[in-house]
Order: C-alpha cells, then structure tokens, then sequence
C-alpha cells in the first residue's frame, strides 16, 4: 500500500518527484550529443571532451578553411566558488564570465592554420589563450533549446598553449637553436617523436 489513512483522510507515503534543474537538463542533453567511441582525433581531444562535456557537432559540424581555428570557450577560473571567500557562483554569473574567458580547446582548425600551429607545438585539443573578447561565433548545434557557438579566431589570434607549456616543463618537448645559410641563429621545435619544424609565421587578424 502507498497511503495510510490519518485522520480519516488518505495521505500518500510515495516520495515527491524531484524536478531536475535546467543545467542538469542541459548536462543530460550534451551526454546524448557525445559518442561514447573515441572520435579518433587523438587521446589529448578525448580527455578535453569529457572533461569539458564538448559535443560531437563542435568536432564534425564544420570543417575550418585556410587560417581559421575553432575553439570551444571554457571558464578562465574553474572553480564554483569567489576565491576562498567559499561563495558560491550563480549560473548568470558562470555564463558571464564564460563569455568574457580568452581561454578555449582548440576543435578545428584550417590547413594552413595546421601548418602555423603544429610547427609551433600546438595542436588539436590544446588548451590556449587568445585575443580577449574575439567577437566572432560560429553557431554549430541547438541542445536543450540553446543555441551552441564556437570561437572563430586565425592562428595568429593564440597567444599561449597550456598543454605546450607543461610538455616543455615535462621535457616531452624541446625548442632548439640552429645557424641558417646567413649565419643567423633560428628556432626551431621538436616534438614528442623527435620530429623537427620550422616554425611557421602565423598571420594576425586584421582590425576592421
């Protein structure tokens, strides 16, 4: 039985159903948006996906051209909380400083742009900084009615790589002096397999 009678009425004992929040809508209707299969875009890309929650459309609903990179903006701070003051952070407030963040995972990029990152140590996946308040979006799916964007930058739009930074402390990764025919010293970067790359100039954007 689910009621008892108290009082000569019937009272239901059935616990009261919890209605879910809205981010835990959204948080559910991103896992149905994620193949639980590797992409096959390398393991730095599938541990960004799930850490970050980035669905499949970021990766496959476009393909960049020339010098574009598209990046998936993630908070510049992490944390839920105000420092160690231990308030808590409304969801405005997250959303807000998400927009503002100069801080993304690389989800594609051009061939060109391929061309400028990778011989500077910088790739798919990666963790970057970039031009504050890059003002161009590129929207590339609609989950639980909101509209997703992802950043459009040119290569030369990044400005640092986290990952690059702990490879190199980590001495995964090296950068090295060489003297070319004139005599001047260059720099070049080796990568995790020993590879050498001359460093390929990135192009800026342009102010309009």
């Amino acid at each position: 039985m689910t009621q008892t009678e108290t009082n000569g009425s019937n009272v239901s004992n059935a616990p009261s159903p919890t209605r879910k929040t809205r981010e835990e809508i959204r948080k559910e209707a991103i896992l149905a948006h994620m193949s639980k299969e590797p992409l096959g875009l390398g393991k730095l890309v599938e541990e960004k996906r799930w850490k970050y929650g980035i669905p499949d459309e970021a990766f496959f609903n476009q393909c960049p051209a020339f010098n574009r990179v598209l990046v998936v903006q993630i908070p510049e701070d992490e944390s839920d909380t105000y420092g160690e003051s231990g308030l808590v952070k409304t969801e405005a407030a997250k959303k807000r400083d998400l927009v503002e963040a100069p801080r993304g995972i690389i989800v594609g990029a051009g061939l060109q742009a391929l061309d400028e990152l990778r011989s500077n140590g910088i790739d798919l996946g990666h963790t970057v900084g970039f031009v504050r308040l890059a003002p161009f979006r590129r929207p590339y799916a609609t989950i639980a009615g909101e509209r997703i964007s992802l950043v459009v930058l040119v290569s030369g739009d990044i400005v640092d790589s986290e990952d690059l930074g702990q490879q190199l402390r980590a001495r995964e990764v090296r950068v090295v002096p060489k003297l070319n025919a004139e005599g001047v010293t260059i720099h070049q970067f080796v990568d995790s397999n020993g590879k050498l790359w001359s460093p390929v100039e990135a192009q800026m954007q342009e102010d309009s």
